[in-house]
C-alpha cells in the first residue's frame, strides 16, 4: 500500500507538469498581446506625430477648438491615453514637445491640447507649467502660438464655454496665483484685457483683486505692495468692495506701498457695513494716516456707525459691546468708544433715529434746535392749488415754521391759488398730540436727509420744502440721490413734517449770522454745522509755487480736516503747502477760542460760496479748497461765478477762507 501511494503521487506530478506546460503555451498569446498594448501606446503617439496631420480633429472652428480624432486611428489612441493620464503616452509626447523637430513639436502640442480639452489633467498641467517656468518676462508673455499654449484657455468666452480642461485650469490658477508666480501672473492679467473677449474671458474670472489680497495674506510682500497701490486692502471695507465673496477672517491691512508693510485685523465680511464697522474697531496710527481710505472713514461716510442705532440698523446681529462710533467724523480725535446698545430710553441719548416716548422720531440737531419728525410720511400733496403761478415770497431756507405760517394765512380770496396743500398738511397735523408741525425749509430738509437712513420710511421721491423758488416752482429734495432742485407747484409730491425744540445758543441761527463767539455761521453741511471767519486769510499758492507735479493723496471732497492735517505735515519737495498752512495760525492762537480750523474740502467750500453774500467780505476771485484734483491741480470755487473747478497749484491769486465745524 505504501509503494502504490507513492507511485500515484509521481503520476499526479507528471499530470500537473503537463497541465502547466499546456497553460504556459496558451498564455503566450495573452502575454504577447499585453506587450503589444504597452508598446502600442508609445506607437500611437509616434505614429500620430509622424503623420503630421490633425485635419478633422484640431482647429475645428478656425480658432483652435478640438474634438476627438476618429476612433481607431493612432491619434485617437494617443489622445485617449493622455486624457487618462497614462505616462506611457504622456511621457513620449512631452519628450517630443521638448526635443522634437518643429513639426513634431507642433503635433505633440496639438495632442496635448486635445487631451486637455477632454479633461486630461496631466496635459493641462503642461500648459500651466510651461507658462509658469518658461514664459516671457514681457508681453505677450506666454501667448506664443495662440492655440497650443495656455492663452487659448484664458481667452475663452467665460459665459458659455464648454471645455473640461479650461475648467480645470481656472481651478488650478485660482489656487496658484496667490503664490505670485511672476510669469504666470503676468500672462493671466495680460490676457484679461486683450482680445479675444477682452474683460469678458476666463482670464478675467481669475485676474481679480482677490489674487493680491490673498497673496498679501500669505506673506508675499510684492502682493502687499500691489494690493496697496491698487487700493485693494487698506481696510476691511476695501477688501469687501474688491472681493465681494471674501470670507470673514483675519486680513493683512496694508499702509505702505513701498515696503508692503501691513497690520493684521479681523474683518466680518457679511456685508460692507459689517466690514467697515469691524475694521474701525482696531485702528493703528498707520491706518489712521490713510485718511480717506481707512475703515473708520468709510463707516462714517456711509453712516454705518455714527450711533449705536445706525450700527444696529446696518448690522442687526451685532454683538453687544463697545464700538468705535463716528458721530463727528473719522479721525483718531473724533472717534467715540461707546457701549452699545445704550441702556437709556431717552431718545436724545440714543441718538438720531430713536423713537421717543411720545411716538415721534428724533431727527438730530440743526441750527440750535432738536428736530423731531413722524414715523412715516404725511402723504402726497400738491404744493399749491393747481395751476399755481403766484409768488408768495416764502423764501427762507432755514425757517420752515415761519414759511408754513405765512402760507397758512393766505386764503382765497384774495389769493386764488390757496390753500397751499403741502404746508396745510403739516399745519393741521396733530401727530403724537402736537400742533406745531410744519413743512421744513430747504436747509431743514437737507438736515433731515442726512439722517434718512436712521430715521427711515422715506421714499426715493423728491420731498417738498416750504421754500419757494419762483412764481411757479418750489425747492424739493430727492431722497434718492440728495439732489435739490425746483419743481412745479402743481406736482404731487411726498410730505414729511417737522417740529423743533430750542436747545443751543440762538445768536446765529441763520446762514451769514455773526455768532456770539465772533465766527460766521455758514450753514448745515452733512451732519454738522459749518462756521468761518469774518475775513479772508489772504491769497496764496496751493503748494510752494513749484510747477513740478506731485500727488499728495489728500483728495477728501467732504471733510477738509482730513486733507489739512496731512498737508501741513508734509515735507516733500513741494512743501510747504501754503494754502493749508494759512489756516494754521488760527489754531496756534486759538482764534475765537477754537483750535480746530482748517482749509475746507471741495464741497464744504461750495457751501461757503453758495452763502457768500450772506456771510460777506468775500473777494471777487476764486478760493482754494484743500482737495487735490491731480498732480498739478487742486479744486477751487469762484465766488463771483458761483462754480467750482481745478486750478494749477502754483497760481498765487486764489484766496483762503478757513472753516471749523460743530455738531
Amino acid at each position: 500500500m505504501h509503494s502504490k501511494n507513492k507511485a500515484f503521487t509521481l503520476m499526479e506530478m507528471l499530470i500537473a507538469m503537463t497541465v502547466i506546460s499546456i497553460l504556459m503555451v496558451a498564455s503566450v498569446p495573452l502575454i504577447t498581446q499585453m506587450s503589444k498594448m504597452k508598446t502600442g501606446t508609445d506607437k500611437n503617439v509616434t505614429d500620430c506625430i509622424n503623420q503630421n496631420t490633425s485635419t478633422g480633429w484640431y482647429n475645428t472652428d478656425g480658432a483652435g477648438a478640438t474634438i476627438l480624432p476618429p476612433v481607431g486611428t493612432s491619434c485617437y489612441g494617443a489622445v485617449i491615453d493622455i486624457t487618462y493620464n497614462r505616462d506611457s503616452a504622456y511621457n513620449p509626447t512631452y519628450w517630443m514637445v521638448v526635443n522634437g523637430a518643429t513639426a513634431q513639436k507642433t503635433m505633440a502640442k496639438q495632442i496635448l491640447r486635445a487631451a486637455c480639452d477632454q479633461g486630461g489633467t496631466k496635459a493641462c498641467d503642461y500648459f500651466i507649467n510651461e507658462c509658469r517656468l518658461n514664459g516671457s518676462t514681457s508681453s505677450p508673455y506666454c501667448n506664443v502660438t495662440g492655440e497650443t499654449d495656455i492663452s487659448y484657455y484664458l481667452h475663452l468666452y467665460h459665459h458659455n464655454y464648454e471645455n473640461k480642461g479650461a475648467t480645470y485650469i481656472v481651478e488650478q490658477l485660482t489656487d496658484i496665483l496667490p503664490a505670485m508666480p511672476t510669469k504666470l501672473l503676468n500672462e493671466v492679467f495680460y490676457a484679461k484685457t486683450v482680445a479675444p473677449y477682452a474683460n469678458d474671458n476666463l482670464a478675467y474670472d481669475v485676474a481679480q483683486p482677490s489674487v493680491y489680497i490673498q497673496a498679501c495674506n500669505n506673506g508675499n510682500i510684492e502682493g502687499c505692495k500691489k494690493a496697496f497701490t491698487l487700493f485693494y486692502n487698506r481696510g476691511c471695507y476695501q477688501i469687501k468692495t474688491n472681493w465681494p465673496n471674501a470670507p470673514s477672517q483675519e486680513y493683512k491691512i496694508t499702509y505702505n506701498g513701498t515696503t508692503g508693510a501691513s497690520d493684521t485685523k479681523y474683518c466680518n465680511m457679511n456685508s460692507l457695513a459689517t466690514a467697515g464697522i469691524t475694521g474701525c474697531q482696531v485702528m493703528t496710527a498707520s491706518q489712521w494716516a490713510q485718511t480717506s481710505y481707512n475703515d473708520c472713514y468709510y463707516a462714517w461716510r456711509d453712516s454705518f456707525n455714527r450711533t449705536c442705532r445706525t450700527l444696529y440698523s446696518f448690522w442687526p446681529e451685532a454683538p453687544d459691546g463697545t464700538y468705535n462710533l463716528t458721530p463727528n467724523g473719522a479721525t483718531a480725535a473724533t472717534i467715540v468708544p461707546t457701549a452699545c446698545p445704550i441702556s437709556s430710553t431717552d431718545c436724545l441719548v440714543q441718538g438720531p433715529g430713536a423713537v421717543c416716548a411720545d411716538g415721534t422720531v428724533y431727527a438730530g440737531d440743526y441750527n440750535g434746535y432738536h428736530y423731531y419728525t413722524t414715523p412715516s410720511d404725511q402723504g402726497m400733496y400738491y404744493w399749491g392749488t393747481p395751476p399755481n403761478n403766484t409768488f408768495t415770497n416764502v423764501v427762507s431756507v432755514d425757517n420752515g415754521s415761519g414759511n408754513t405760517a405765512i402760507l397758512h394765512n393766505l386764503s382765497d380770496p384774495p389769493d386764488t391759488w390757496a390753500p397751499y396743500n403741502a404746508a396745510e398738511a403739516c399745519y393741521n397735523a396733530n401727530d403724537s398730540g402736537y400742533s406745531d408741525w410744519y413743512l421744513p425749509a430747504t436747509n431743514e430738509l437737507i438736515a433731515l436727509y442726512a439722517k434718512k437712513l436712521v430715521v427711515g420710511n422715506f421714499t426715493t421721491n423728491a420731498y417738498w420744502t416750504s421754500t419757494e423758488a419762483n412764481a411757479t416752482s418750489v425747492i424739493a429734495k430727492s431722497f434718492n440721490d440728495g439732489y435739490a432742485t425746483s419743481y412745479n407747484k402743481w406736482e404731487s409730491r411726498p410730505v414729511r413734517c417737522l417740529r423743533k425744540q430750542f436747545v443751543v445758543d440762538p445768536t446765529c441761527p441763520l446762514s451769514g449770522d455773526t455768532c456770539a463767539d465772533g465766527t460766521k455761521y455758514v450753514g448745515p453741511y452733512l451732519t454738522y454745522y459749518l462756521f468761518t471767519t469774518p475775513l479772508d486769510k489772504g491769497s496764496f499758492t496751493w503748494n510752494d509755487g513749484t510747477a513740478i507735479g506731485t500727488t499728495t493723496g489728500f483728495t477728501d471732497q467732504t471733510y477738509g480736516m482730513n486733507n489739512y492735517t496731512g498737508l501741513i505735515a508734509l515735507s516733500d519737495q513741494l512743501a510747504p503747502y501754503e494754502a493749508a498752512l494759512a489756516c494754521k495760525p488760527l489754531n496756534d492762537t486759538s482764534t475765537y477760542g477754537y483750535n480746530d480750523w482748517y482749509l475746507p474740502a471741495r464741497y464744504e467750500l461750495n457751501l461757503i460760496g453758495t452763502n457768500a453774500v450772506a456771510i460777506g467780505n468775500f473777494g471777487a476771485g476764486s478760493y482754494w479748497s484743500s482737495t487735490e484734483f491731480s498732480t498739478t491741480n487742486a479744486y477751487y470755487y469762484s465766488v463771483s461765478g458761483r462754480y467750482d473747478g481745478s486750478y494749477g497749484k502754483t497760481i498765487a491769486a486764489n484766496y483762503v477762507r478757513c472753516v471749523r465745524r460743530n455738531l
